[in-house]
C-alpha cells in the first residue's frame, strides 16, 4: 500500500493551497448587486455553496482585494447567476476590470437586482449575514425568487474551464418516447451541429424530459448556441428505423442575425461544431439516416417552390398534408374562425 504525504499547509505558497482547492470540480456564477451610486457590480465567483433549504440560504465568497468589495459588504440584496456551458465568454469577462466588462455590466437585466440573462439558473438574494474570514468575506443570500432553464453547466476544475455538453451522450439519454427536433433556417441556410468525432451533422433535437413543453425545450437548447429561437410550426414527425423515439421537428423562428453569418456559427466548449449550410452545400447528404435526410432534402425543394407540408410518417411511406397559410397566433386564428 502506498502511503499517504502530507503536506503542512502553513509551510506552503499559497499558489499551492490554491492548486489543491482547484482539484474540487465546481460550477461556475456571476454575483451582481446594485451599488450605492445606482450602478450595478458584478464579479465571477465558482464558491457558491447551498447552505439550507429552510430557510432557503446560499453562499458566495468574494476576496477582500476586490474593487467591488465595499459596495457588496453593503449590499441589502444580490443575485447569483449560475452559469451553462455556452456563458463561458461572460465568466471570463466578469472575472477581470476592462472595457470588456463595462459594457457587459451594462447589459445586465433587471431593474432591481442586477441579474445575468439566459443563464442556466438565477437567484434573486436578500442579504441574510455577511461574514468575515480570513480574506475573504462571506456573503449569506436568502433566495427570495428564482428562474431556471436547461441546459448544461459550466464547470471548473484545475483552474480550466470543463464542459458536459453535447459530447456528453450519457447526460443527454432520458428514456423519452419523443425527441423534439429545430430546423432553424437564416438567409437561406439551416442549422446543423456535428458533434465531436462524428463524421456526419445532425438536426439540433434534444429528449423531452418530465412535463417540459415542446416550444420551452427547443428554445432553451438554442439558447444554449447563443440564439434565441422559437418553435414555429410542427413540420415533419417520423420514427426512423431501429431509432426508439419518434422525431418530432419544428420550424424555428430566430429572433435577431446570428453575430458570424459565415458557414460556422461557434464551435462549443466540448467541441461541437455548429453550421448554416444551404441547398448548394446540400446538407441532406451530410445527415445519416433516410428520413432525416428525406427531411431536409424536402425543406429546400418546398422553399424553393413556395410551398410547404407537414410529413407524418406511415408504414407504406408516409403522408405529406399541404400547408398554403403561414403559421398565425392561436388567438387570432380563433377569432377569425369563431
Amino acid at each position: 500500500m502506498i502511503a499517504t504525504v502530507w503536506t503542512d499547509a502553513a509551510q506552503v505558497h499559497k499558489r499551492e493551497l490554491r492548486d489543491i482547492l482547484g482539484s474540487f470540480l465546481s460550477g461556475v456564477t456571476i454575483v451582481a448587486t446594485r451599488g450605492s451610486d445606482s450602478v450595478p457590480r458584478a464579479f465571477t465567483a465558482n464558491s457558491f455553496t447551498s447552505v439550507s433549504l429552510d430557510p432557503p440560504l446560499v453562499l458566495v465568497c468574494l476576496g477582500d482585494k476586490a474593487a467591488s468589495y465595499e459596495e457588496f459588504a453593503a449590499s441589502k440584496s444580490f443575485s447569483i447567476n449560475i452559469l451553462g456551458d455556452w456563458q463561458k465568454h461572460l465568466s471570463t469577462v466578469f472575472a477581470s476590470p476592462g472595457a470588456e466588462k463595462s459594457a457587459a455590466i451594462s447589459g445586465l437585466h433587471g431593474s432591481d437586482v442586477p441579474y445575468v440573462g439566459h443563464s442556466l439558473s438565477t437567484l434573486i438574494c436578500d442579504a441574510h449575514e455577511k461574514v468575515v474570514a480570513g480574506d475573504h468575506l462571506i456573503l449569506i443570500g436568502r433566495v427570495v425568487q428564482f428562474a431556471t432553464g436547461a441546459g448544461r453547466p459550466l464547470g471548473f476544475h484545475g483552474g480550466r474551464y470543463v464542459s458536459f455538453g453535447l459530447a456528453e451522450e450519457t447526460l443527454e439519454e432520458s428514456g423519452s418516447a419523443l425527441r423534439v427536433a429545430g430546423l432553424l433556417e437564416h438567409a437561406g441556410k439551416v442549422m446543423l451541429l456535428r458533434r465531436p468525432g462524428a463524421q456526419h451533422y445532425e438536426v439540433p433535437s434534444v429528449s423531452l424530459t418530465g412535463d417540459t413543453r415542446h416550444g420551452a425545450a427547443l428554445s432553451q437548447l438554442f439558447t444554449r448556441f447563443g440564439l434565441s429561437a422559437e418553435a414555429d410550426f410542427v413540420y415533419s414527425v417520423y420514427q426512423e428505423p431501429g431509432a426508439a423515439a419518434t422525431t418530432m421537428v419544428y420550424t424555428m423562428r430566430l429572433e435577431g442575425a446570428p453575430e458570424n453569418q459565415g458557414a460556422h456559427v461557434q464551435t462549443l466548449m466540448d467541441g461541437t461544431e455548429l453550421v448554416f449550410l444551404g441547398a448548394d452545400d446540400a446538407p441532406w447528404d451530410l445527415v445519416p439516416g433516410e428520413l432525416p435526410s428525406g427531411m431536409l432534402s424536402r425543406y429546400f425543394r418546398e422553399k424553393q417552390a413556395g410551398v410547404s407540408g407537414l410529413y407524418c410518417d406511415t408504414p407504406d411511406g408516409g403522408r405529406v398534408a399541404a400547408l398554403s397559410l403561414a403559421p398565425r397566433h392561436w388567438i387570432d386564428w380563433n377569432a377569425d374562425v369563431g
